[in-house]
């Protein structure tokens, strides 16, 4: 560190202030984010007609995101793409029905980071499922914590033998509907410090936990496919947390820029260092992340994907008009 950095001083009231500007512009990145959504949300559902037209588009697609994604896609998840996937949808459910891209203030746009993902599948050997749908909630926990939380959803393998996760998807389903019909879980409800650790304490006891996480131990190659995706959850906070969590992270963003204080929780940050049951036994630990990474940068791009680099990818694709095109030249 040089001399000039270990001078500088600055006020607890003047960090305050650059916290608010930060709050402040991210608001704004918020509310482009829900217009750009709202102002081109039809030109996608039209591009996916194009799509439609042009073989193992998404598996293309994916396959050159690779870094993108973190090697989140295997090459059999590619091979999965490849034969059946159709199209991917990407939506903010959370944005209300009357939005406008006129509107002004974030208000107008409830919560715009909330993420839906829709993959459609034709006929195959892996899984039943004509279509796969995920709903990412942002939410504020009553701890400080952001981010985005989701429910597993089913998938419906047609074999032990074709299942990529190796009963990992299946595994983290039942432990999450054991947390449901288990009364000490409160999944609805308000829960911090205390009340969080008590359900976890409680949470690790469940059978459906420890199997769980034995497998998660033993099924190595099951953890690597990208259809844990649809299993991950995150750090869980209810629907009713949230709410009362961001009232109260926006009275004290209101009280600091009336220069006032509010009294803070002593044990808002207490939970830092530590693991949680949700952590400890996640299928898919960089949900959030990917999750971004599809519906902000893969989805709206993915023309620039699928033909910037198609000549490296793995997967093969038929180019007749191209091949016809070269012949009468």
């Amino acid at each position: 560190m040089s001399s000039s950095e270990a001078d500088v001083v600055i006020d607890p009231q003047t960090i305050k202030e650059l916290h608010l500007f930060e709050a402040a512009i991210s608001d704004v990145d918020t509310e482009v984010t829900a217009k750009q959504y709202l102002m081109s949300r039809d030109i996608f559902a039209a591009r996916q007609k194009t799509i439609a037209k042009i073989p193992s588009f998404w598996a293309v697609t994916f396959d050159n995101a690779a870094s993108e994604l973190e090697a989140a896609v295997t090459p059999n998840d590619l091979e999965v793409f490849s034969a059946a996937l159709t199209s991917v949808e990407v939506t903010r459910p959370e944005i209300p029905a009357s939005a406008k891209p006129s509107d002004l203030g974030l208000d107008k746009f409830g919560e715009p980071r909330s993420l839906q993902f829709t993959f459609r599948f034709g006929p195959n050997e892996w899984f039943a499922d004509s279509e796969l749908t995920k709903t990412f909630y942002f939410r504020y926990g009553k701890d400080g914590s952001a981010g985005l939380v989701s429910e597993p959803i089913k998938i419906n393998w047609k074999s032990p033998e074709k299942d990529l996760t190796k009963g990992l998807s299946d595994a983290a389903l039942a432990f999450w509907n054991a947390q449901k019909a288990n009364a000490s879980q409160k999944l609805d409800g308000v829960l911090a410090n205390d009340a969080r650790h008590a359900r976890d304490a409680a949470a690790k006891e469940i059978p459906e936990y420890k199997t769980l996480a034995k497998k998660l131990e033993t099924d190595v190659e099951g953890s690597l496919s990208f259809f844990n995706f649809f299993s991950y959850r995150g750090r869980w906070i209810s629907a009713a947390e949230h709410v009362e969590a961001k009232a109260e992270m926006l009275a004290k963003r209101k009280a600091a820029q009336a220069g006032s204080e509010m009294e803070e929780d002593d044990d808002e940050d207490d939970d830092d260092d530590e693991d949680f049951t949700e952590e400890a036994v996640e299928t898919f630990p960089a949900g959030h992340e990917v999750a971004v990474t599809i519906a902000e940068d893969i989805f709206p791009n993915a023309i620039d994907y699928f033909m910037g680099n198609t000549i490296d990818s793995d997967i093969e694709i038929d180019d007749d008009e191209d091949e016809d095109e070269e012949m009468e030249g």
